[in-house]
């Protein structure tokens, strides 16, 4: 198969991040194969057709502090290894499967006369340049997520679709995934190119793009997707929509109303409950002929805390914020969806 890739160097994040907005990137392959702790297909589906805003985690401690000490991980692991790594700040794509990654850093030579036959070193002379995939991992999180069993070690599943989606775009032979735990042992793992792998990826990249096309949209799970849901129909209409044809939304009334033991437990089941009666309402604002219930879904406006420092004036208002004020807090508009028992 003859596959066209492209290289594209950008300039800024917001540059960076347009061009993650047209493609399934390395990130989110794991979510077209159900192992993605972040998103789920239902959810990128209706981010990239722009009915949800992607989440913005640059704000994220754990986030910041990866981005911090990115470099350094890279040059201390490249310096126990014997191995050269530079900065690899380009985006690849392959366009016509709108598949495409971003890279840490590029594996591009060996240091003459270090004393250690390593791994890395061996992979760079028998397959050339490879990637570099820089974590910086919490210790608890690395007993409980990855998989260690001597001098084996597994990555999570999302980090190793992300690594192959990488090869894949990239075109290149090999990969080391370089995390560094708990702020000072690094367990690195080597990994070849799978091109089993890497074909079924661009199966499932190429169908997830196919549906996005056709209006098809995946099945929500309605545990992992109901704050999506939420999202997706968060403007209720006004009107009233009897339900009398649909008894699955008195089973959902009940399956909420009886929640309960587990706190965690019962509000998961509250969260689906609702998710899968929106997916039924949609827009209506209150639904009847629900045989023991009363349902409403109103919208919540969002809420703004807005200052005028300048002259002193604080706002706290409902649907937008006040032009020209500095924004200090923002709560999303949301669906307040009451479930009433009636006699």
């Amino acid at each position: 198969m003859n596959i066209t890739r492209e290289t594209i160097k950008f300039s800024s994040e917001a540059a960076w991040l347009a061009l993650r907005a047209k493609d399934v990137t390395s990130t989110e392959a794991a979510a077209l194969f159900d192992v993605s702790p972040y998103t789920t297909e239902y959810k990128l589906h209706h981010t990239k057709l722009g009915k949800i805003i992607p989440d913005d985690i640059s704000g994220v401690d754990r986030v910041k502090w990866g981005n911090r000490l990115e470099s350094a991980i890279a040059m201390g692991i490249a310096e126990d290894h014997g191995i050269i790594v530079e900065p690899f700040k380009v985006y690849k794509r392959i366009p016509e499967l709108r598949m495409g990654s971003s890279f840490d850093f590029q594996i591009t030579g060996i240091v003459d006369g270090f004393a250690a036959d390593t791994y890395a070193r061996r992979m760079f002379l028998d397959h050339g340049p490879g990637i570099m995939e820089v974590k910086n991992v919490d210790g608890l999180q690395f007993r409980r997520t990855w998989t260690e069993d001597g001098e084996d070690i597994e990555a999570p599943p999302h980090i190793e679709f992300q690594v192959q989606h990488q090869l894949e775009v990239a075109d290149v032979p090999w990969s080391m995934i370089a995390p560094l735990v708990g702020g000072n042992t690094p367990k690195v793992v080597i990994r070849q190119r799978d091109t089993e792998i890497g074909a079924m990826i661009r199966e499932r990249v190429a169908h997830f793009w196919a549906r996005v096309e056709a209006g098809v949209s995946p099945e929500p799970d309605f545990e992992k997707d109901a704050q999506t849901v939420k999202d997706l129909y968060v403007d209720a209409n006004g009107s009233t929509l009897d339900v009398s044809a649909f008894p699955r939304v008195a089973e959902l009334c009940r399956q909420y109303k009886d929640a309960s033991g587990d706190s965690k437990r019962a509000d998961q089941t509250k969260r689906s409950a609702v998710a899968e009666i929106l997916t039924i309402i949609e827009g209506a604002t209150a639904a009847i002929g629900i045989p023991g219930f009363k349902l409403s879904a109103n919208t919540t406006k969002a809420t703004f805390i807005c200052q005028d420092k300048a002259n002193g004036y604080v706002w706290k208002i409902s649907g937008y914020p006040v032009k020209g004020g500095h924004v200090e807090y923002e709560r999303k508009a949301f669906r307040n969806v009451r479930i009433t028992e009636t006699a």
